[in-house]
């Protein structure tokens, strides 16, 4: 029995020693696949970040620079109205013309170029870079959303219908109703591609026209002049009181710019890319009503 007993004994140990090891085998390829693919997603994105960095950190600045330019020009549009040149400025200045169609649109470019470099991953590795393309992406939707901006949010409705059929003469004696103060996003596609261009054809990497490229352009017969003559009409003639949907959209996107700039002055590690009201002082620069900051806090 006690041989019995101990053959039994040694089958079972050898059972369990063969079972013991496929267990620790199949354990071991399985933490080995993990470990692998572990290592394969780090690799990934490490490569992803360094592309990511390498691809979007020029546009990055070059969105700050503009988000500059265009936050003052939005200034400069209500401190020009309040010393009497608006809307002759729009009228018959081209310079000004050109400068503030160039400032307005720059950003949506850059908005555009991002869009073609950035994927769905890039998007979760740096929530900055993707906070800058969201909020980019806010202003260059914004100028399609002329008839949300009339609305007011239902709290302070403005008479909108650039769609009259006769609007065309409608327009000429009431501006605020029927002149068209928006922009359909393939026309502002249009626009903001001839603003786009190659350092080398056909090859050459993409780049946004300087405003002296831009404004040659503008004053030439071509792509770029047929492109803008839909933007150029909505500011045509422009001055806050007689274009306040046009108004509401500009002091918006004024709260993103502004974001934008101060979250890169900020020294802070921590720091956020978060969207607030402007504070009052910079309010009255730009003339705010109450409908009007509500509506553009809202708008982030």
């Amino acid at each position: 029995m006690q041989t019995k007993s101990n053959t039994t004994l040694k089958q079972l140990e050898a059972e369990l020693t063969k079972t013991t090891q496929g267990e620790l085998q199949r354990s071991q390829a399985v933490l080995t696949e993990q470990q692998s693919a572990k290592q394969s997603r780090l690799d990934y994105e490490y490569e992803a970040r360094k592309r990511l960095y390498h691809e979007c950190e020029p546009l990055i600045f070059e969105l700050l620079e503009f988000a500059e330019n265009a936050a003052d020009r939005i200034r400069g549009l209500a401190r020009t109205a309040r010393q009497g040149d608006l809307p002759d400025w729009l009228a018959d200045d081209s310079y000004y013309m050109a400068s503030t169609l160039f400032y307005l649109l720059a950003p949506v470019a850059v908005y555009k170029l991002m869009r073609r470099r950035l994927t769905a991953i890039d998007m979760t590795l740096d929530q900055n870079i993707a906070r800058h393309y969201r909020l980019a992406k806010h202003v260059a939707w914004s100028f399609a959303d002329d008839f949300a901006f009339a609305w007011g949010l239902h709290v302070h409705e403005l008479k909108y219908d650039p769609n009259n059929p006769d609007w065309i003469n409608l327009r000429r004696g009431n501006q605020a109703e029927f002149w068209r103060q928006g922009l359909p996003y393939g026309r502002l596609d249009n626009a903001v591609e001839s603003l786009i261009i190659r350092d080398h054809e056909p090859d050459g990497p993409l780049r946004i026209r300087s405003f002296g490229e831009f404004e040659s352009a503008l004053h030439e017969p071509g792509s770029v002049s047929d492109s803008f003559v839909r933007v150029r009409d909505i500011f045509t003639n422009f001055h806050p009181a007689n274009r306040p949907v046009l108004w509401r959209m500009l002091v918006a996107q004024a709260h993103i710019y502004v974001a934008i700039v101060r979250f890169h002055q900020q020294k802070d590690s921590d720091a956020r890319l978060v969207v607030t009201p402007i504070r009052p002082g910079g309010a009255r620069s730009l003339r705010l009503g109450e409908t009007s900051q509500r509506l553009a806090a809202a708008a982030d």
